[in-house]
């Protein structure tokens, strides 16, 4: 049987300010966050405000309001890239 190449996605550092309420994040622990202005989030559960420094290596998942996937990380220890 000939090898086949797995093609894997290109990806890069992703960058938030360009995303202003329009994304949101989903954490290692399940919450899902609303990126708000001034890089702050908003939990869609329980309202409470954080700013994003304080959640950046608990983001697991980053999505448009469409639900595409905008960025990954595989676990906590890795860096959040873009998925392009």
């Amino acid at each position: 049987m000939p090898k086949t190449k797995c093609k894997l996605p290109k990806m890069s550092r992703f960058h938030f300010i360009d995303l202003m309420n329009r994304a949101s994040v989903r954490t290692f622990n399940k919450q899902v966050y609303q990126l708000k202005q001034g890089l702050l989030v908003q939990n869609t559960t329980t309202s409470e405000v954080k700013r994003l420094t304080d959640i950046y290596y608990e983001i697991r998942t980053v999505r448009d309001k469409k639900g595409n996937v905008l960025a990954k990380r595989k676990n906590p220890n890795s860096e959040l890239y873009k998925i392009i």
